[in-house]
This record gives structure tokens, sequence and C-alpha cells, in this order.
């Protein structure tokens, strides 16, 4: 994002601190009911991510018939066995139902797998299957759109245990960023978009966010753009052939457009964050 819309969002984000200073904590079932639904929740994106990229290696490979419906499929039942694990969760741990910042297992998986559906359709398009290189008749294509779709799934996992861990703490009370303890939907949301939280994924402290950005451009500028064809040309970044920083910056936009609307939804932020205004990626939904 450009560095007056992420000043805007921080300021915006820091009025939601003042607003909501009456609102209450949640209490120790609460925090352990939302930590063990988010845990899940990156474990089902991260098992449908996987899925995605094995399905595309398949179609590419021509072992498969159709790389879209392999990711419906889950032929071998992994994401369905972590989409099960989360509603387990729920029932364990979720009997006291907490006030914010929470959905239900059920609909927190279905969301997780969703925004990897979402997010592999941007990059590629929507249906895959006509935008991606068969490796028998074209390898170099083919090559560069397998290498740069493990670095998308990086660059997902990263963002998502940042927020995760800024969750978990915002939640307690007695640690940073919120000492009395995160009270409201509009609290939880600075985990993903207050640069002046050093927790945050915006902030990304660490810089794990930007390696992986850079893994990315660096892969692009490895594999990619060695033939007169655009291999991203059916998505959303198609503008950036040749392009090595504009293609992995445009692919980042569109990990946090999906992985900000993920935790939304799942979470329930409603209108605490604008995903669209966060990643600066053209159509993300609000």
């Amino acid at each position: 994002m450009g560095q007056i819309i992420r000043g805007l969002v921080c300021a915006t984000a820091l009025l939601f601190v003042a607003g909501n200073a009456t609102a209450q904590p949640q209490g120790n079932d609460e925090q352990k009911c939302i930590n063990k639904i988010n845990n899940g929740v990156t474990k089902v994106h991260a098992a449908q991510g996987k899925l995605n990229s094995g399905c595309i290696k398949d179609f590419v490979n021509e072992k498969v018939p159709s790389a879209d419906a392999c990711y419906l499929a889950d032929a071998k039942g992994n994401v369905g066995k972590k989409k099960a694990k989360l509603v387990d969760d729920d029932a364990k741990n979720c009997g006291t139902v907490p006030a914010f910042a929470f959905t239900s297992g059920t609909f927190a998986g279905t969301t997780a797998a969703q925004a990897e559906l979402d997010l592999i359709h941007d990059i590629y398009g929507n249906p895959t299957n006509p935008n991606l290189y068969l490796c028998d008749t074209n390898p170099a294509e083919c090559l560069c759109q397998r290498q740069v779709n493990g670095r998308i799934s990086k660059t997902f996992r990263a963002m998502s245990k940042i927020f995760v861990q800024c969750k978990k703490a915002a939640l307690a009370i007695g640690k940073d960023p919120f000492v009395t303890g995160a009270a409201s939907a509009s609290d939880i949301a600075q985990c993903i978009t207050n640069g002046s939280i050093g927790l945050s994924v915006e902030a990304d402290t660490k810089g794990k966010v930007d390696s992986a950005e850079s893994q990315l451009k660096d892969t692009a500028e490895q594999f990619c753009f060695t033939t007169p064809n655009n291999e991203f040309g059916g998505g959303a970044c198609a503008g950036f052939d040749n392009n090595p920083a504009g293609l992995a910056a445009c692919i980042r936009d569109r990990v946090e457009c999906r992985f900000c609307n993920m935790f939304k939804a799942a979470d329930a932020l409603g209108g605490a964050i604008n995903c669209q205004t966060w990643s600066g990626a053209a159509g993300c939904p609000n």
C-alpha cells in the first residue's frame, strides 16, 4: 500500500481505541475459544493452499483433467479434516460464546478455504485451467507459474501467523498491544491495520511479509518472463508482464485482500476494517 493510505488507516485505527474504551474484554474461556478457532483457520487455509498448489502441479503435468475441479474435490480429504477439527474445537471450547471476534467453527472453516480459492482465481483467473501452461508444451511458463505459486502461499501464511500471535496478545489482559485486554472488534482489527502496533501485520516488525514479497520478486526474475507469453495474463496482475517487482507488489496486494477478508468474515470484524483500503488491491471486497 502507499504510505498515505497506510497513514490514514493507522490514524483511523487509533480512533477506534479511544472509541471503545468503555467496552469489556473477553474472559479466559472466551479467549481460549477465539484462539482455538483462529489457529484452526490458519490450518484450513494452509491446507487449501497446499491443495491448490498440488492441483496445479498435477494439471500442468497432465495427471488430472482439471485444476479447478481438483481444488474442490479435496481427494485426500485434508481440507475436510481441518474443517472438521474446527467444528470439534468449537464444540469443545466455545460453550461460552465470545461477545466479539468470533463466528463459529463451521463458518470460519468455510471462509478460510474460500479465501485460498479466491486468491488462486485472483492470480490466474477464474476458471484457472485456460490460463495454466502445460509443462510438456510450455516448460518455461509452467516452471514460472509453479515457482511463483509456492511463494504466494508463503506470503499468505506469514500474514496469518502474525495476526494470530497479535490477536492472542491483544485479548490477554496485561499484555501489549492492549494492556487491559482488547474490548471490541475494532481493537482486534488493529492487529491487521495499525502500523503503530509492533505485533500487527501492517507493522511486520520481523519483516516476514516483506521477505516473502522479496523472495517472490526474486523468483519471478529467475523463472518468469523468458517467453512472449504472459504467465499471469488471465488474472488481476496481468499488467505486470516482464516486471518482477510490480508483479510481486501486485500479488502481495491480492494476498492482503484475501487474508484481510478471511479474518474480517471469520472474526466478524465488520465495519472495523476496510480491506480494499488496507490492501490497496483494485476491486478487493471492502
